[in-house]
């Protein structure tokens, strides 16, 4: 799947069961090999503060869509 990156980095995610995401989950943000592609999938300690993922570097929240990052 390939997705516009809004402003101030939102990326949006599908709106389906089959992805497993709800608002609030931590994911770990993978560059693939070729560089091209970011991978998201679902942290294994999903009790981390938001200070300790900014500190970890390569952690997001899922957080509510803004429809106004996309406008």
């Amino acid at each position: 799947m390939i997705v516009k990156v809004g402003k101030n980095g939102a990326i949006p995610l599908p709106d389906n069961k089959e992805c497993n995401l709800n608002i609030g989950d931590i994911l770990l943000c993978k560059l693939t090999e070729d560089k091209r592609s970011i991978e998201l999938e679902k942290f294994s300690d999903q009790s981390l503060t938001d200070e300790q993922i900014k500190v970890h570097g390569y952690l997001a929240r899922v957080e509510p869509l803004n429809p106004d990052d996309y406008n």
